[in-house]
């Protein structure tokens, strides 16, 4: 027993070094003493700090649920815990995975050649039915389409678009059709119906309302977007920057310069082959643009338009082509644009056709043409200078030489509200002389001033006045149009 009293003091001063280990099973035999007599039976004094820290030996130990088995096996992870490392990967699925070989739309995968759409030219939409901004890339099918009445209150006659008192020859409608089967192909339609300048036999200019075929060709774009576009077959000449601006949603004005009108021979279509360039370069939307083509060609130096079905009437086909530069082309509210105070674009372009319009091809005939433009904001401006060289079926008389300018100046505020969308104020300054050598009839002087509003998108009003000097009489004319595109 002595033993046994002796055994348990000394638990009693180990008792911190042995806390965390479970209490033995006392061996059978007589009943232990109780704890309020343990200390007075030990023959080893103990202090009050041993007694604070000491765990009551007679404690129960903690239950197997509480503390781990020490001895207890790790059980193995189950398989669904756990991946089997002999499992073989199962092959992912076709709708799972994009397939390598797939010609992705460009709506749904970028491109990554295509340049940023930055241009400040955005900031106005309209239909264009020479350069039509598409809303979906291709392949698929769109439909755009204009039209507008213009009422033309005269004096008299207006010797320029061959007006008579109150007209609506300027009138027209419009359609355009573009489908695109493939991201590389495409076949484009465009018709329009108008009252539209005619040259008669005795050579005077009248007005015959006729429908027209201005576009009907096939579209190659290797490169699968607009930066390389080859065309065949009937389309818009290419000359100048007027062709792009004529169409009533794009005009500030309710008709067209002199200078297309008396000099160039004004927008006009023609069967041949065009290409058409536009490589993007540098961080501000700077652009350089090619367009080139060569067609059947004029049969006249004047308004001798080719007609779509006749034959070339000498065989040497036409050259017309343009060249430009545009130096800036931003528009700082499209995303990764560069942050500028507003929207600028400036642009440079050179226009060359050349030809023969004679039966026998010894009639040479000749226009350059000079244009610049510029948006800053609400700011556009446009200038242009056409020159002609027409060799004259007289034997030795010298070749007639022309020219023709206009400048532009027009302010936009987009207002963006109910029944106020935008508004602008345009005025325009040109002048013609067909001949420079002689003082005629068809020498004039052109002011016009206009001002026009968009209740809603595609919806315009248009108002102007015009003021032309010839070298016979003083020409007064207001315009009143109302327009539809979409």
């Amino acid at each position: 027993m002595s033993q046994l009293r002796r055994s348990f003091a000394s638990l009693l001063l180990i008792g911190p070094l042995v806390a965390c280990a479970a209490a033995p099973e006392p061996a059978p035999g007589p009943a232990a003493p109780s704890a309020s007599a343990a200390p007075l039976a030990s023959s080893e004094p103990m202090s009050p700090a041993v007694l604070g820290e000491a765990p009551d030996p007679f404690a129960e130990a903690p239950a197997l649920g509480d503390a781990p088995d020490p001895f207890a096996e790790e059980s193995a992870p189950s398989l669904g815990d756990a991946p089997d490392p002999f499992a073989e990967e199962s092959p992912p699925s076709l709708g799972d995975a994009p397939d390598p070989f797939a010609d992705p739309a460009l709506g749904d995968a970028p491109d990554p050649f295509a340049a940023p759409v930055t241009s400040a030219a955005l900031a106005t939409p309209a239909f264009d039915p020479d350069a039509v901004r598409t809303r979906l890339d291709p392949p698929g099918l769109e439909i755009h389409g204009r039209a507008n009445g213009t009422l033309a209150l005269t004096q008299g006659r207006e010797s320029v678009e061959v007006l008579e008192d109150d007209s609506f020859a300027l009138s027209s409608v419009d359609l355009y059709v573009q489908y695109f089967p493939v991201h590389w192909f495409g076949v484009l339609a465009e018709g329009e119906f108008e009252s539209d300048l005619e040259e008669e036999p005795n050579g005077e200019l009248e007005r015959e309302l006729e429908a027209e075929l201005e576009l009907a060709i096939l579209e190659f774009r290797p490169l699968r977007d607009e930066r390389v576009r080859l065309r065949v077959g009937h389309f818009p000449v290419p000359f100048g920057l007027e062709r792009r601006y004529y169409a009533p949603p794009r005009n500030e004005l309710a008709n067209r310069p002199a200078a297309f009108r008396r000099v160039y021979p004004g927008t006009y279509s023609d069967v041949g082959a065009y290409v058409w360039l536009t490589l993007p370069f540098g961080d501000f939307g700077s652009v350089f643009e090619l367009e080139a083509g060569l067609t059947k060609g004029l049969d006249s130096p004047d308004r001798g338009e080719p007609d779509f079905w006749r034959k070339d009437d000498n065989g040497v086909p036409q050259f017309a082509g343009r060249i430009a530069l545009t130096l800036f082309d931003v528009d700082p509210s499209v995303d990764g644009a560069p942050q500028l105070p507003l929207p600028i674009r400036i642009t440079f372009g050179l226009s060359l056709l050349a030809g023969q319009y004679d039966e026998e091809a010894r009639r040479r005939i000749r226009f350059y043409g000079l244009d610049a433009e510029a948006i800053v904001g609400g700011l556009r401006l446009r200038f242009e200078l056409v020159r002609s060289e027409v060799e004259r079926q007289t034997q030795g008389v010298s070749s007639r030489e022309g020219i023709g300018l206009y400048a532009l100046a027009a302010y936009h505020w987009r207002l963006e509200r109910f029944l106020l969308e935008e508004v602008f104020v345009a005025f325009r300054y040109g002048r013609a002389d067909p001949d420079d050598d002689v003082r005629e009839d068809e020498d004039v002087e052109r002011y016009h001033g206009g001002v026009g509003w968009i209740p809603y998108p595609g919806v315009l009003f248009k108002a102007g006045y015009e003021l032309s000097h010839t070298r016979l009489e003083i020409e007064r004319t207001v315009y009143l149009e109302l327009g539809y595109s979409f």
